[in-house]
Order: structure tokens, then sequence, then C-alpha cells
């Protein structure tokens, strides 16, 4: 099996072929930062022609799988003074 990278935001159980990922920030409903996207892409890329990998499975901790994004963690647009409204 490939060397998973280390998380900070996600825990990664691998078992039996199957790689259960778990957003790991229930403070915040496990809304996406930017370093959660990024270690979310990471490890999509490290089991992406791994054939001991049949399956991946997301979830979250505390509850919901994810409240969706993470406002203050992400960019200001070009040309914009204040950053989008995350509902």
């Amino acid at each position: 099996m490939t060397t998973l990278p280390v998380c900070q935001t996600l825990l990664l159980e691998p078992h039996n072929g199957v790689l259960h990922i778990t957003l790991n920030r229930p403070e915040s409903r496990n809304a996406m930062s930017l370093q959660m996207v990024a270690e979310l892409r990471a490890v999509l890329a490290a089991v992406r022609d791994d054939r001991g990998i049949r399956a991946l499975v997301i979830g979250g901790a505390g509850g919901p799988v994810s409240a969706g994004a993470t406002s203050r963690t992400w960019p200001v647009p070009a040309g914009k003074g204040r950053r989008p409204t995350v509902t």
C-alpha cells in the first residue's frame, strides 16, 4: 500500500482495501478549510494508482460530514473588500 501523507485535519484508517477518511474539525462542524482541502487532495493523489485501495469512505468527526467551507480561511477575491458569506 502507498504511504499516506501526514494530515492534521483528516484521520486516515486503511482497512482491508478500504480507506476511511474522517474530516476531523468537529469544532467547526467539519467545515472545509484550505488546509483540509490541500490534505484531501494529497491523500487522493497518493492513492489514485494504488490497486490495494478499492474504496474510499468519507465521514465526519462528531456528527456532520461537512458544514461546507470556512470562509475565514479562503482568500478574498482580487478587487473585493470582503470575503463571500458562506451559509
